[in-house]
């Protein structure tokens, strides 16, 4: 199988809550550094068969910036952080996030158990009507990445949004 290949870690909800405002969230967490360049990922939604796909970082892109870069805030919602513990090669965290039509409540592992290697899981539940339409649903994720080469190639670096340096 190819892998495709995403801007971002699509769906890589190592971070990726449902409706998590990225100007919330971040100033919450502290950092964790992500190795620069070309990462090879694998993410599986409700245990269905995992997508592969790629990712470049740049050089100084952090959990924060990922989350920022990832999660696109809808107008008017807040998301809160509970729980967090942190470690030297991970975070684990609840959030919830209550915006004027849907909310959601999640848990997020993410661990970095060494400079080439990032996996994590999360577990997000969504309420709430899309255009008049109920919402009730349970979005679980698994993701792994591994570090393939300090060269993206034709891959674009992960855009944050807060920093437009990188």
């Amino acid at each position: 199988m190819k892998p495709r290949k995403y801007p971002n870690l699509v769906g890589l909800c190592a971070a990726a809550v449902l409706l998590l405002g990225p100007s919330t969230l971040p100033a919450q967490l502290s950092d964790l550094p992500i190795k620069a360049g070309l990462w090879e990922t694998h993410v599986s939604v409700n245990h269905g068969t995992p997508i592969a796909g790629q990712s470049c970082f740049s050089a100084g892109t952090t959990l924060s910036d990922y989350l920022t870069a990832t999660n696109k805030a809808v107008s008017g919602t807040q998301c809160s952080v509970a729980n967090k513990v942190q470690t030297a090669h991970g975070i684990a965290y609840d959030t919830a996030c209550n915006g004027p039509s849907l909310s959601s409540k999640g848990h997020i592992d993410f661990q970095l158990p060494d400079a080439g290697h990032f996996s994590g899981t999360s577990h997000t539940t969504v309420t709430g009507s899309v255009r008049g339409t109920p919402v009730n649903m349970v979005i679980d994720k698994t993701f792994t990445a591994k570090f393939a080469s300090s060269d993206c190639g034709s891959v674009k670096p992960v855009v944050v949004p807060s920093s437009p340096a990188k």
